[in-house]
C-alpha cells in the first residue's frame, strides 16, 4: 500500500481553495444585486486570487521552495 501524504495535502489545499472561490463568487453576486460596489470588487478580486492559487498552486510551491533554498542556503 503506497500512501503519499504530499498528494493528499496538495489535493486538500486545492479543494479548500475552490470552496473559498465559490464563497467569494456568491458574496460578489450578492453585493452586485445590492449595488455595494466596494464589497463587489473586493470579493471579485479575492475570488480571482483564489482561482489563481488553485490553478497555479504547484508552480507557487516550487517558486517558494526555490526562493527558500536561495535565501537560506
Amino acid at each position: 500500500m503506497d500512501f503519499n501524504f504530499q498528494e493528499v495535502t496538495s489535493n486538500l489545499i486545492s479543494q479548500i481553495g475552490f470552496i473559498i472561490l465559490l464563497i467569494m463568487v456568491v458574496r460578489a453576486l450578492i453585493a452586485y444585486t445590492r449595488e455595494d460596489w466596494g464589497q463587489f470588487f473586493s470579493g471579485l478580486v479575492l475570488g480571482l486570487f483564489c482561482l489563481i492559487v488553485v490553478f497555479f498552486g504547484p508552480q507557487f510551491e516550487e517558486l517558494a521552495k526555490a526562493l527558500g533554498n536561495t535565501i537560506f542556503s
